[in-house]
C-alpha cells in the first residue's frame, strides 16, 4: 500500500448528544483460520463459506522482479507467485481455489505485500476478484513482469481463470487521475447493481466500472489531508537527517468501502507518512457522480469500513498509533500494533468494540450472516495473518467525539460538500 497523504474543507457538522458512561461488557474475539500470508478482504458465499484473498509474500529478487517501495523507505518490494484465493469452510477447513498468482512484497521479511487484493460475488453469484500492486504502475509489465497485478478480474470459480475488466495500473500510467506521483494500488471494492466501485490507495482515487465488460466509467480523487508541519511527529532518522525537510504528501490512501444504508459508498481512509494519530478521515461517495463529501475525522489509520443489519458504521482501526512507532518496516514488531472496532450510529454516538486483546495490525472487514465481524488480522505480516470472529452482541461504553470528529446525520444522506472529482475515459 501507498501510504501517503491528506485536506480538510468545509463539512457539516451537527451537535450530538453528550456521551453517557455506561457499564461495559466484554464481546468475543475467536480465531477462524491462521497461518496465512498478508490476508486482505473477504467475502461470504449463500453457503456461509468465507473466501479470502491472500496477497502472499513476495519473491526473493533473484530473478531481478524488484522496484523501490514508495512507502517503506525504498526497502525492496520483490514479486514472486504466491497469491492466493482461498476458500474458509464452516469448519475451519482451507482451500486455495486460485493459486500462484503474483505477490509483490517487502524483500525479505514479505510484509506489506501487494497481490489479491478483495474479492466479491454479485446478486448473480458470478465472482470478481481485484489484484493490487504498490509502486510505480510503468514498471509493473517491464520489471515485474507482472500484468495481473492492479486490475479488476471476473472469475470463473470452476476453472480458476480471469477476465479482466478494468486496468488501474494502465489507467493511473496514461492518466494520472489525483495529479501526483505515479502509483497504484487498488485496495477494495464493493458492487452495487451493475458496476463495481474501486479504491485505489496509491493513486488516491475511486473507480466505477461496468461489470458488463464496458471498463472504467468515471473516476474521481480524494481531497488532500492538510496537517501542519509542526503538528507531525516522525520517527528518529539518524543525527544526519532534519525531519523538518522530509516531503509531506498530504495524499488520502483510501482503503475501506462499504453500500451504505442510503445508497450511498462509504470510505475509509489511512493517510499518509508520518501517518497523523487521529487525522483520519471516513467519507462519503455519490454512486453517481462520485462527488466526495468527509462525514467524520479523529480515527487512526483506517484500512475497513462496514454496515451492521440495523444501520451501524464500523470503522477498522489497522494500529491505534503511528504504524512506525510500534513495528518496523521489514515486520519487526517492536511495540503495540493493536487495532480497533470502532462503531458510529446514525446519531453520531462512538462505541469501541473492541481494542487491542488479540486484534492487531488488520485489513478488510465483513458484516457475516450471523450477525459477527470477519476480520482479516495481521494482515500485513506473512505467515501468522489470520481471519478472525468478534461478536458484538454486548453495549460497550460510548466514547467522548471531538466536534470535527462526529459522524452526523450527513453521513447517512445530506448532500455532498466536499468535493474533488475528474471524470476521464480510457483512450
Amino acid at each position: 500500500m501507498k501510504l501517503k497523504s491528506v485536506a480538510l474543507a468545509l463539512f457539516t457538522v451537527c451537535i450530538a448528544t453528550a456521551a453517557t458512561a455506561k457499564a461495559a461488557s466484554a464481546a468475543t474475539l475467536s480465531v477462524i483460520a491462521d497461518g496465512l500470508d498478508n490476508p486482505r478482504n473477504l467475502a461470504f458465499d449463500p453457503e456461509g463459506n468465507i473466501y479470502v484473498t491472500q496477497s502472499g509474500k513476495g519473491g526473493d529478487g533473484k530473478d531481478g522482479r524488484c522496484i523501490p517501495s514508495p512507502s517503506a523507505g525504498y526497502i525492496p518490494l520483490c514479486a514472486g507467485q504466491n497469491g492466493s484465493l482461498t476458500k474458509i469452510a464452516k469448519d475451519g477447513t482451507k482451500t486455495d481455489i486460485i493459486s500462484g498468482l503474483t505477490s509483490l512484497a517487502l524483500s525479505p521479511s514479505g510484509e506489506q505485500a501487494a497481490g489479491p487484493a478483495d474479492f466479491k460475488f454479485d446478486s448473480k453469484g458470478n465472482a470478481y476478484l481485484l489484484t493490487g500492486l504498490a509502486g510505480d504502475p510503468s514498471n509493473r509489465d517491464t520489471v515485474l513482469k507482472s500484468p495481473d497485478l492492479g486490475q479488476l478480474y471476473k472469475v470463473d470459480l470452476s476453472t480458476g481463470s480471469l477476465t479482466s475488466l478494468a486496468d488501474f495500473a494502465a489507467y493511473e500510467t496514461a492518466f494520472n487521475p489525483d495529479g501526483t506521483d505515479l502509483i497504484s494500488n487498488p485496495y477494495a471494492f464493493v458492487i452495487k447493481d451493475n458496476d463495481a466501485y474501486v479504491v485505489d490507495g496509491g493513486g488516491n482515487t475511486i473507480y466505477s466500472v461496468g461489470l458488463d465488460g464496458s471498463g472504467i466509467k468515471n473516476v474521481a480523487a480524494f481531497p488532500q489531508k492538510v496537517v501542519p508541519r509542526d503538528k507531525l511527529e516522525y520517527p528518529d532518522l539518524g543525527p544526519d537527517v532534519d525531519p523538518s525537510t522530509l516531503p509531506v504528501t498530504q495524499q488520502s490512501v483510501p482503503t475501506g468501502i462499504a453500500i451504505a444504508p442510503d445508497g450511498s459508498l462509504t470510505v475509509s481512509e489511512y493517510t499518509y507518512f508520518p501517518y497523523p494519530e487521529g487525522e483520519a478521515r471516513l467519507f462519503k461517495v455519490d454512486p453517481n457522480d462520485l462527488s466526495i463529501q468527509a462525514i467524520a475525522d479523529g480515527f487512526t489509520q483506517l484500512t475497513g469500513v462496514t454496515y451492521d443489519a440495523e444501520g451501524n458504521l464500523y470503522a477498522l482501526q489497522h494500529i491505534n498509533s503511528s504504524e512506525w512507532k510500534e513495528i518496523q518496516q521489514g515486520g519487526i514488531i517492536t511495540g503495540d500494533i493493536s487495532g480497533a472496532l470502532i462503531k458510529i450510529s446514525p446519531d453520531g454516538t462512538r462505541e469501541t468494540i473492541w481494542s487491542g486483546d488479540g486484534l492487531e495490525a488488520a485489513s478488510g472487514i465483513t458484516y457475516g450472516p450471523d450477525g459477527s465481524f470477519y476480520i482479516s488480522n495481521r494482515a500485513r505480516l506473512a505467515g501468522t495473518g489470520q481471519i478472525i470472529k468478534i461478536d458484538p452482541n454486548a453495549k460497550r461504553v460510548p466514547e467522548p467525539s471531538s466536534t470535527l470528529g462526529v459522524v452526523t446525520a450527513a453521513a447517512f444522506g445530506a448532500g455532498s460538500i466536499l468535493k474533488r472529482k475528474r471524470k476521464a475515459e480510457i483512450a
